[in-house]
């Protein structure tokens, strides 16, 4: 049975206290109380996390202003419209900034979580000459057939799996650019006349939550979860408005745009042939670790089956923080274990040597690549291939994103 992280308690605001409409607002466990709610007529600034000294600036009417940093409460302040600016902080994404009007006896909140700024890789790294060519399947299984494919373009990904912040910002940016609709159990996309689920908002197990119009997260740090493969592309083309960049994929077939997957210029799930040069960083081995793979210090998995002929090791029985075991030869964590990730292609069978493959033109499923922190080392295997349905969302299923090095 997959089990997952005890939610940790947020801190609850009285009655009447209006939340704030951000890019990342929502609440998380606190390490401290903020000072206590002041009377009527107030207003609580409070950033996360708490350990950030966050600038912020607040204009209100009459000409007000103030700055500061950190967690505030302001009391005997007039009614009226107040506008929050938050502040960057280096190596952190900020929130969105808010707008809201404080009401006679009332309490006002601004709250926004920073979340930790992704880092995108280079792969392959520019001391690996282009094209590349390498081998990609292995003998262990039937549909991983050895066979040698040629990447001709470099492309960024993503450091790690997209995290829960991560992933709550640009769902808020969505939503409040009218990308997608929300409910309290279900997040649907609303591009190109599709209404897929994206994320299951009412499974115990998901770490995001939708209320008042705000996206929050209590893991802001572990992998989203949770997440269907039309979730995992949706967020690709939110990076690519959001950025100015075009999108990816149309939503209506979910094709990519134009029919060229190697030119487009937006954010994009891996190929599969893309996900394994990437995790495997130059090996030929099981594992980029090597033949065996240690659930104590390389990868989040089930321990407690090991591959064949190495040590067992611990079972965490949940998702562990992005990043938190050390990284592959090439800078890319949890490459292996953790939560198997969405990639581009339709699952089918390999062609034999190939440039640039694309993956089968249709089929049911959808590829997913790298363990699960509740699977088997043999799941987390380099060359290893997982299929399931485009819309199935589980607690084992995340992604990260790539973007051609134009």
């Amino acid at each position: 049975m997959e089990r997952f992280p005890l939610r940790r308690s947020c801190r609850l605001i009285f009655p009447l206290v209006l939340l704030a409409v951000s890019l990342l607002s929502g609440c998380e466990a606190k390490k401290t109380p903020l000072a206590p709610i002041p009377s009527p007529l107030a207003i609580v600034i409070d950033p996360d996390p708490d350990s950030l000294d966050a600038p912020w600036a607040l204009a209100g009417p009459d000409a007000y202003s103030l700055s500061g940093n950190g967690d505030h409460s302001l009391a005997e302040l007039p009614p009226g419209e107040y506008a929050l600016t938050w502040g960057l902080v280096a190596g952190w994404i900020s929130p969105l900034n808010s707008t809201q009007t404080l009401f006679a006896d009332s309490t006002l909140t601004f709250s926004g979580i920073y979340s930790k700024e992704p880092v995108d890789i280079r792969i392959p790294p520019t001391s690996v000459p282009m094209p590349v060519t390498f081998t990609m399947g292995s003998p262990v299984a039937l549909d991983e057939t050895p066979h040698q494919v040629t990447l001709s373009n470099r492309f960024y990904m993503a450091s790690t799996e997209v995290t829960n912040a991560q992933y709550v910002a640009a769902l808020q940016w969505a939503y409040d650019s009218g990308h997608v609709t929300a409910t309290t159990s279900s997040v649907r996309d609303d591009l190109d006349g599709s209404t897929e689920e994206l994320l299951d908002l009412d499974d115990p197990r998901c770490q995001i939550s939708f209320r008042s119009g705000v996206f929050s997260t209590s893991f802001p740090d572990h992998p989203v979860v949770e997440v269907s493969w039309y979730g995992a592309v949706a967020y690709c083309d939110w990076l690519s408005l959001r950025d100015g960049l075009d999108r990816a994929y149309d939503h209506n077939d979910w094709h990519i745009q134009g029919g060229h997957l190697y030119a487009t210029s937006g954010y994009r799930l891996p190929t599969e042939a893309e996900w394994e040069l990437a995790c495997r960083a130059g090996t030929s081995s099981h594992f980029n670790t090597g033949d065996c793979l240690d659930a104590g210090t390389e990868a989040n998995y089930n321990g407690e089956s090991p591959y064949t002929g190495c040590l067992t090791g611990p079972f965490l029985e949940s998702t562990a923080e992005a990043g938190s075991y050390s990284a592959n030869q090439w800078g890319l964590f949890d490459m292996h274990g953790n939560v198997f990730e969405w990639c581009n292609d339709w699952y089918g069978s390999y062609d034999g040597d190939e440039a640039d493959p694309e993956g089968a033109d249709s089929g049911p499923h959808r590829i997913l690549r790298g363990g699960k922190w509740n699977g088997n080392a043999n799941s987390c295997r380099s060359s290893y291939r997982h299929d399931s349905n485009p819309g199935d969302m589980r607690f084992s299923r995340g992604f990260r994103p790539v973007r051609l090095i134009n």
